[in-house]
């Protein structure tokens, strides 16, 4: 027994010698390696035996995430109705991390396999050495970013060599101490986790690419609003389309086609400050009083026989009066009921697409729209309002001129002149 203390002891003192230089071995020794202590208790497995308490020190060095090596000497006794005898144990060990051969969740626990030899030194005196194969488990907890408790439970077997030791088992309990943090140590660093967290990362980011949240066509990593309504025209950015450009849009704008640059109201359409029918964009005189009769210039007009008044716009091939016009036939509603002897001419025009016949009747049939709106909205009698036509004869714009702009996102939007032939005019008799 002496001898292999001497050894054990010899062992120890060149490890101490090697990790006080700074040189390749200490590097190899100290990386991904620990040094602990242990205690246990051992019992022969022949009959008659007893429960005994052992202690002793280890080095442990992972080759890898899976595979390490463990060097370790431990004494204790082997007790039985017959005899105790003392013994100092030199043992070699392969260990295997099972829990880096698979994804695991919990990274506190780290659970192995060991197998190895064990060299026995026997009796007071050392009367008799013997090779015992030894194989077991156990679990390592990791207490800090330096320490482990280490639990496990080995069997001994019997003796190879001519002087037989029983069977015996031994459940240890240790303390160790990593000389690489956890964060740094192969052992407790799982490349398959790390792995399976670079596929999920993958996978999230591959669904963010192809999530749409509001259906638009546009994937959510890409879409500059997810909330755009079901059906609703975006451009490339997913930014609802707004075509004229006035911070509305289009499918909110009940005036998409104001002129740009021009100040809107929250629905889109173009501000009227003195609510005489006349945009703020082309009137002269914005500050008219209320019931003013003005031009189509918004220039009040002193004694208003035979003048004209805000015009009321039509889309294509429609007599329908939008939401739009209403501020228009708000002012000459509120002309009418200041001046109740008014009576008004309501002039229906078409642009030139189509026959003439049809847009004859498309004319008439826009000035009566006006003529019931006025009657229906605001209490105008209609006995004061006289429908007529003029059709196509007499165009305001030239349909052959198209106006082409270009949006700040590159679309380039072209259109001819034909709606301010689309329209009602009005004239004071």
């Amino acid at each position: 027994m002496i001898i292999l203390k001497k050894v054990a002891l010899a062992s120890l003192f060149i490890a101490s010698s090697a990790f006080a230089q700074d040189g390749g071995l200490k590097g190899l020794l100290l990386n991904d390696a620990s040094i602990g202590l242990n205690a246990g208790l051992f019992s022969s497995l022949a009959e008659g035996s007893y429960m005994d308490f052992g202690y002793g020190l280890n080095y442990n060095k992972q080759v890898n995430s899976v595979v390490g090596v463990q060097v370790g000497v431990m004494m204790g006794s082997l007790t039985n109705t017959e005899a105790s005898n003392d013994f100092t144990s030199l043992s070699l060990r392969g260990i295997l991390n099972t829990s880096n051969l698979s994804i695991n969740s919990y990274l506190k626990a780290k659970f192995y396999v060991a197998g190895g030899f064990n060299i026995m030194s026997i009796g007071a005196d050392s009367v008799a050495n013997a090779l015992t194969p030894a194989v077991g488990l156990g679990m390592k907890y990791a207490l800090s970013n330096k320490f482990d408790l280490d639990l496990s439970a080995t069997i001994v077997s019997p003796s190879l060599t001519n002087n037989p030791v029983s069977a015996y088992s031994q459940i240890g309990l240790g303390v160790n101490y990593r000389f690489s943090s956890k964060e740094e140590s192969v052992e407790w660093n799982n490349p398959l986790d790390a792995m399976y967290g670079d596929i999920a990362s993958v996978k999230t980011e591959i669904e963010g690419l192809s999530t749409d949240s509001d259906g638009d066509g546009v994937s959510d990593a890409f879409d500059g609003d997810n909330n755009t309504p079901e059906g609703v025209a975006v451009d490339g950015k997913g930014n609802a389309l707004d075509v004229d450009m006035d911070g509305i849009a289009d499918y909110a704008d009940e005036d998409p086609f104001t002129a740009r640059g021009v100040q809107v109201d929250a629905k889109g359409r173009e501000l009227d400050s003195d609510k005489d029918g006349v945009s703020n964009s082309i009137d002269i005189e914005p500050n008219t009083e209320s019931g003013a009769t003005v031009n189509f210039q918004g220039k009040e007009i002193r004694g208003a026989k035979g003048a004209f008044m805000p015009a009321v716009y039509f889309d294509f091939n429609s007599a329908k009066v939008s939401y739009a016009n209403y501020e228009r036939l708000a002012a000459v509603a509120s002309l009418l009921q200041a001046n109740p002897k008014y009576k008004l001419k309501v002039i229906g025009y078409a642009d030139a697409v189509g026959n003439s016949a049809n847009n004859h009747k498309i004319a008439l049939r826009r000035a009566n729209a006006v003529v019931d709106a006025l009657s229906s909205m605001f209490s105008i009698d209609a006995a004061r309002l006289a429908a007529e036509s003029k059709g196509e004869d007499a165009p305001l714009a030239n349909e052959s001129v198209k106006v082409t702009e270009t949006t700040a996102d590159g679309q380039v939007i072209s259109n001819n002149l034909t709606r301010m032939n689309r329209r009602v005019e009005f004239v004071i008799e």
